[in-house]
């Protein structure tokens, strides 16, 4: 945990500078340039992440914005009609040292409105671990996610600390998280992933026929395909997706199952800030030839 809180303020402190040093454009091709190796063509994008970034920058769509809060989205979940796959809300904070540990179960889920990656699983009896998740919440509060990648989606976002309940299944070590990949209302493959809470993550890519793709994304699987088993419900979860994402050009939408109860987990529109390293060219064109930028002309600003 103190290594991660370490990490944590020097990712900080490198990247709010270079939030003051440069514009977004100039920020996001030096980023392109330093992942892929070459130059990126915003003005005319071609592969997965040039659209994603392209996205970024440019597409202004306000129920993004709702989306991408973790606590104003369960206002869009419910008008979609799926208020019982939302998790149960203990509190809501604006600070993480206004938290009474009194008012909350031995067990409970923590994790911000405005931000990813600073979800865990808080512990009463471990007083330890919770002092450890409030050094990391402390200068996290005071930060805009927006800053790191340039992630417009968050830039407005009022920051607030999430407590909900805790998320088990009998017998199984880590939850698993179905992240559905969707464009334009309709998931194209799925994720299965282990380890989120725990920060030690492990994946498993798909089609929607249950093929594994896995190979195309990465040199080398981390999961067995034949370790994972369908939910008996699935088909329920990719309309839940669809539904859910139909506004967008892309959005990641993920979702628990636990026992048949299907919850959900969050949307999120730029994985990885855009910069999404595809092992496959050919995979990397594909995905991105599911992204119809002038379909969403309308919501295009600033180009």
């Amino acid at each position: 945990m103190q290594k991660y809180i370490f990490r944590i303020y020097f990712k900080n402190m490198i990247m709010n500078l270079k939030y003051i040093l440069v514009n977004d454009k100039r920020f996001n091709t030096k980023m392109y340039i330093k992942t892929f190796g070459e130059i990126p063509d915003f003005e005319n994008p071609k592969t997965f992440s040039e659209k994603l970034i392209f996205l970024k920058m440019y597409y202004n769509n306000l129920l993004q914005n709702v989306c991408a809060d973790k606590y104003s989205v369960c206002s869009y979940i419910k008008q979609c009609g799926y208020p019982d796959i939302i998790k149960i809300m203990y509190r809501v904070y604006n600070n993480i040292d206004e938290i009474n540990l009194d008012d909350l179960p031995d067990k409970f889920f923590i994790q911000c409105s405005h931000t990813q990656g600073f979800n865990f699983v808080v512990d009463k009896s471990d007083s330890e671990q919770f002092e450890e998740i409030k050094k990391i919440y402390r200068p996290i509060m005071k930060r805009k996610h927006y800053k790191p990648l340039r992630e417009n989606c968050y830039k407005n976002i009022v920051p607030r600390i999430i407590c909900s309940e805790y998320l088990e299944e009998k017998g199984v070590e880590s939850l698993t998280d179905y992240k559905f990949y969707c464009f334009d209302g309709e998931a194209k493959y799925f994720m299965v992933s282990y380890g989120e809470f725990s920060h030690n993550v492990k994946n498993h890519k798909f089609d929607m026929n249950w093929n594994s793709i896995d190979h195309l994304f990465k040199k080398k699987e981390s999961i067995d395909k034949n370790s994972i088993r369908r939910p008996f419900n699935f088909n329920k979860m990719v309309e839940i997706a669809e539904r859910l994402s139909k506004p967008f050009p892309h959005v990641r939408v993920d979702l628990y199952n636990i026992n048949g109860r299907i919850i959900f987990g969050e949307m999120t529109f730029y994985s990885n800030g855009g910069f999404v390293n595809i092992y496959s060219k050919e995979m990397d064109k594909q995905i991105a030839s599911w992204i119809d930028l002038e379909k969403y002309r309308n919501d295009i600003v600033g180009v």
